[in-house]
């Protein structure tokens, strides 16, 4: 297994993703890596190095503010252009960045294009959820205008990559505004028509609200791209808030410091349960190739579960079961 990493979008690239992917290396002898990027400034900071380990050089960087419409133009040689040129052409099974997600979405669709009865990928999220286990929850802001033919896709390929993430049959749902059919916009009505009837091994449950979402009633959650961004960034920021509300208090009365002391473990498990790096990223759905989205703060250690999901991906042939759960549903036109 071949797995190519772009080695500059990390906020510090490349010193997370050589990490990494020499840790990978070290722990799973069926695996290589392809670092992509700037060749003089990698093999400057590989600190040792590795017969397993590849370099591919690409003369440019797609740096986080940058427009993805201009840099599939001008940018065709950078690291995620070049990384994902090598998955189309066989070079590697899966590509891993932490770059601009936008980039990487125009890239993967302009390279690897798009699984057969796919008109738009989404990006999945897995939140963690009462019962310490994982919803995954789609599209997380590839998509932000969607019709009920998208939702119905998103909940068909969310259902098909859980399964080959977790090995069970999901419960999959609608993210809306209360449990009645009627409730939502039209094309959250209309796709839960649609998912109503799907049969065979698919398991639609209806809507689920809000305050369901980290709850065990589905394990896979869509909605369109729009709000599930919001929701994203809001729930990176909601355990660091309430983190920080618990200082402040326990600063007002220091009779409470010792409490806070022996409490230090319990914080620290909480923060782990909740941390994004614990899967690496957010699977690029829908794309013909195996395509993770890491985030720009990702750690070695994020890189080095990045790797290991995408392998486990390729492995259960993702991509031919995302294919099959499409092909005997008939979405009527937008």
């Amino acid at each position: 297994m071949r797995i190519v990493v772009d080695a500059f979008g990390t906020d510090n690239a490349p010193k997370p993703e050589i990490k990494g992917s020499l840790q990978v290396l070290e722990e799973h002898k069926d695996i290589e890596i392809v670092l992509v990027g700037d060749e003089k400034v990698i093999k400057g900071q590989l600190y040792k190095s590795h017969r397993r380990l590849h370099i591919v050089h690409a003369s440019e960087v797609v740096h986080h503010e940058d427009k993805p419409s201009e840099v599939i133009r001008r940018k065709k040689d950078s690291s995620i252009s070049v990384g994902l040129r090598l998955v189309k052409e066989g070079e590697g099974d899966a590509f891993i960045s932490a770059g601009n997600t936008g980039a990487v979405m125009a890239f993967s669709l302009f390279t690897l294009g798009r699984v057969k009865g796919v008109s738009r990928p989404a990006i999945g999220a897995l939140f963690p959820n009462i019962e310490e286990g994982r919803n995954l929850v789609l599209d997380m802001g590839a998509n932000i205008f969607v019709s009920h033919r998208h939702l119905v896709e998103f909940a068909l390929m969310g259902s098909a990559f859980y399964k080959v993430m977790f090995r069970r049959k999901p419960k999959v749902a609608l993210l809306s505004i209360g449990e009645e059919e009627v409730k939502g916009g039209e094309p959250v009505v209309k796709a839960r028509k649609i998912l109503n009837g799907i049969n065979g091994d698919f398991n639609f449950i209806g809507y689920v609200e809000g305050h369901e979402i980290l709850s065990t009633k589905a394990d896979v959650i869509v909605m369109d791209g729009f709000v599930g961004n919001i929701l994203l960034k809001f729930g990176e920021s909601v355990l660091g808030v309430v983190m920080e509300f618990m200082k402040r208090e326990v600063k007002k009365d220091p009779r409470t410091l010792l409490g806070a002391l022996l409490m230090k473990r319990v914080f620290k498990s909480i923060k782990a349960k909740a941390d994004f790096e614990e899967y690496g990223g957010a699977p690029l759905i829908g794309v013909n190739g195996i395509v993770i989205v890491a985030h720009g703060r990702s750690s070695s250690r994020a890189i080095y579960n990045a790797v290991l999901v995408a392998k486990r991906l390729k492995e259960e042939s993702l991509l031919e079961k995302l294919e099959e759960s499409l092909s005997d549903v008939r979405v009527p036109a937008d």
